[in-house]
């Protein structure tokens, strides 16, 4: 039986991470399957701080990415800026 419990949460945890390593969008309708009492039991903070921390290293190149501008009128992209002036990516809310 305990034998058992082990193998279920290891495939529980084991499918957190995966999820974990997805896009958002699908991250988020993994996780709005998942009943609440699951992560009581899951140790969803390290699997999160392990599957989404990243490899960059200080004085690494940030990777390219593409966004809208706040007037959704355009799209700017982050290498448009590189050698041309200091780019500071914030991240966060300010609600």
């Amino acid at each position: 039986m305990v034998l058992a419990l082990a193998v279920v949460y290891g495939l529980a945890v084991s499918g957190l991470w995966v999820a974990m390593r997805r896009p958002p969008d699908q991250f988020t309708r993994f996780m709005s399957r998942v009943p609440p009492p699951a992560m009581l039991a899951l140790p969803f903070r390290s699997l999160w701080l392990q599957a989404r921390g990243g490899s960059l290293r200080v004085g690494e190149a940030a990777p390219d990415f593409e966004l809208e501008t706040l007037d959704h009128r355009g799209r700017v992209r982050l290498s448009s800026f590189r050698g041309s002036k200091p780019v500071v990516l914030v991240f966060g809310s300010y609600t």
